[in-house]
Parts: C-alpha cells; structure tokens; sequence
C-alpha cells in the first residue's frame, strides 16, 4: 500500500476550516514493475488531490481493477492495520554447526579465529583497559566472500558455537518491503533484536546492502536501497556485537562500509579438503560399496562442500528409490556431475580467468604500435606520389554487369 501526505503547501489555503486527509492506494499487481507503478501512483494522486481539494467530500474509498467489480459497500476510512504496515519478527537459533565440522585452509580457520578473539577481549580492551573512551560503542563487522557452497553459513554458525552465542540470521529479501521506508525501520530493528538477545548477526546475500549507494538515484528502489545502506552505517556505529555478511558476488563495496568490514575469502577446496568433506559426508551408517574410494571421488575437481553434500544425498535417495543394497561409486560420480552440470560458473573464476598475464599484454601493446606504424607509413607514402597515380584506382570506371 502506498500513501501521501499533503505537504504545507497543499493545506495552507484552507487549513483553518479544512485539511486534506492522506490518500493511500493497495492491492497493486505484485506483476507489474515497480517503475511503472511509481508513475502511476504518482498521476492517481495527483487527480485525487484535485478532486479532494475542489468539492471537500466525506473520506470515501475508492475500487480499481480488471476483474468483476466488488459488491457495493458502504465507504468506510481505512482501518490502522491497512494504514500502518507490520514491522517483521526476528528470532535467534542454536548454532547447529561446530568449528570441529568446518572443513577450510588453515588460513581462512585463523582468520576465523582472530574474528572470534576481537569479541572475547572487548571486555578487557574497552572495559580495563578504557579504549571505550575513544570508541563508545565497540562492534566487529565481518565480510565472508567467495562461492556460493564454500562455507560461509557453516562458517557463521560455528563462531557463534564458539562464543557460546545464538545465532540471527536473515537476508536482504527478509528486509525489504513495498511500503516506502519501511525496509531501514526493518533494519533497525533487526540489529535491535540482535543486541536484546546478545546473539550473532548474520546477513546472508549481501551484496546489494553493500554495495556502493547511487550518487543520483532515478528509481524508487533505488532510493530505498540507498536508505537501507545508510542506515546500515548508522546501525554499525552504535551496535555493540558481531555483525557477519555473507557475499557471492565481487561487488564494488560502498567506501564507508568498506572501511568497516574485515574480509574473509573463501575458496573451493583442493584436493587433500575434498577427501576429508566426502569423509565426513559419508556416515558410518550409509551402506557404501566396496568399489568407493574416496581418492578417486577428490580427483574431480571444481566442487565445493555443497556439491559433495548434494551428490552424497542424490545418490542416496537413488539408491533407496531403486532397493538397491548399497551406494555404489557411479552413482556418486554421476549426482556429482549432476549437481556440477546444475550449479552456475563462479563468476570470480570468469573475471580472472579473462585477464591478460603481463606477457601477453606487452605482446597486444607491440602489434598495436606495429599496425600504427605500418599505417602511418602507408599514409605517407600515398601522399608524395602525384594525384593522378595516387587516384589511378579510384577513377577507374566499375565493370559493366554482364546479362
């Protein structure tokens, strides 16, 4: 539902006697694009105030659509809950993973660790030792980054484990909404819930609430992401706690959120990390055959943790479907190359992958200029020579067409 408010200028002339009330539009198809929708509600308004204004009427309410009409009812205002929106509810979980079942480089497992230490040394840093008094409101802001399936929500969970915290998790699609500046009230009061309940916050798909906000926005939703970005600012300032983001994508990060993350990469894992993820994918209890070797399943490469955990069920499911006595090497194989054949390219991977080496650049740089020169050269040369040989050729009559 979308409303206005007449402005000072709308109510001054008869504001003594009369004052416009606010006009309000729902029920927009949710297929049309919002684009479309702005200006139309922008041109409805306008007629309504028009209207409003001239003959002063009764508060009415008024029906629109491309289906049979709504039987006749008597007008009524518009009720608080179809004016006011609903602020969505947050709620925190139990980690559900360890540090233990975290299968990653040791670097990345260090930066973990020095993550999960900036939090349990706030109390002597801020507290005894009074770096509060340079930085009141002290928070660790945290940005995991890499491909989808590498870890990251594991990752989050299980330095919430490690704090002996619960854990909120959310994502951008869980703060948006249609009404016009709800979504950085939405934010607000995700981080409050957060430090009510002194848990982990972890923000999943971020890479729109990170990226660089619009200098000049020419859209609606552009003007509310740059709203949710700057609250987001406002929120990291004064919230005391650990903020996780989880990103996919590589993204142009706005400066002022930038200077406020600390990045963790994660990576696809080698080969000696695939072994050990089909290791503890694969239970005690699930019949194995004995041609399952798990050297053999961490030679294909290019696979992440997710991939593995969705081929182990795939193949399991298969073989339960089938009544077959045991999950047999193939069939791993072949849900790997499935879900493989099903998981779209790493972007990052494109990215790099199009990069010239330094080599291969001069060799660009040297042919360029050996074209020039060459041509530059050709240039002169039909300069010097006299106009009627130099345009021989093109005072040349054109073949007659043979019928």
């Amino acid at each position: 539902m979308s409303r206005h408010e007449p402005d000072r200028s709308e109510r001054g002339r008869s504001e003594s006697s009369w004052s416009r009330p606010p006009l309000f539009l729902s029920g927009f198809p949710a297929d049309v694009p919002e684009r479309e929708l702005v200006k139309f509600r922008v041109r409805l308004f306008e007629l309504l105030g028009e209207v409003i204004d001239r003959y002063q009427p009764a508060p009415f309410v008024l029906s629109a659509g491309s289906a049979e009409p709504p039987l006749q009812q008597t007008p009524s205002a518009p009720t608080s809950e179809e004016e006011e929106p609903s602020t969505p509810t947050f709620s925190t979980v139990e980690p559900l993973y360890t540090f233990d079942q975290l299968v990653l480089p040791e670097e990345t497992i260090s930066r973990l660790l020095d993550c999960v230490s900036l939090v349990e040394v706030t109390p002597l840093v801020f507290g005894t030792w009074n770096l509060r008094s340079i930085e009141p409101n002290p928070s660790t802001a945290v940005n995991f980054r890499g491909p989808p399936g590498t870890g990251k929500t594991m990752a989050a969970h299980a330095i919430a484990h490690r704090l002996k915290r619960r854990i909120l998790s959310c994502r951008l699609s869980d703060l948006e909404s249609k009404y016009h500046g709800e979504g950085p009230k939405n934010l607000a009061a995700l981080f409050a819930t957060a430090k009510e309940q002194n848990a982990v916050l972890f923000v999943d798909e971020a890479e729109s609430l990170l990226s660089r906000r619009f200098a000049q926005p020419q859209q609606a939703a552009e003007s509310a992401i740059n709203s949710m970005r700057t609250e987001l600012l406002m929120a990291l300032d004064t919230f005391e706690g650990l903020v996780i983001f989880a990103s996919n994508l590589p993204h142009s990060y706005d400066a002022a959120i930038e200077s406020r993350l600390l990045h963790v990469d994660f990576v696809l894992p080698d080969h000696a990390a695939r072994k050990r993820i089909w290791q503890t994918h694969l239970p005690a209890e699930l019949p194995v055959h004995e041609d399952v070797s798990l050297d053999e399943l961490a030679d294909v490469s290019e696979v992440s943790g997710r991939d593995i955990k969705m081929a182990v069920i795939l193949a399991a499911v298969g073989t339960a479907r089938r009544r077959l006595g045991a999950v047999t090497r193939a069939r791993l194989l072949s849900a790997l190359e499935e879900q493989r054949a099903s998981t779209p390219p790493d972007p990052v991977a494109d990215t790099t992958s199009t990069e010239l080496s330094e080599a291969a650049k001069e060799s660009v740089a040297e042919q360029l200029h050996q074209r020039l020169a060459d041509r530059k050269r050709t240039m002169e040369v039909a300069s010097e020579r006299p106009e009627s040989e130099a345009d021989v050729t093109s005072k040349q009559p054109e073949p007659e067409e043979v019928t």
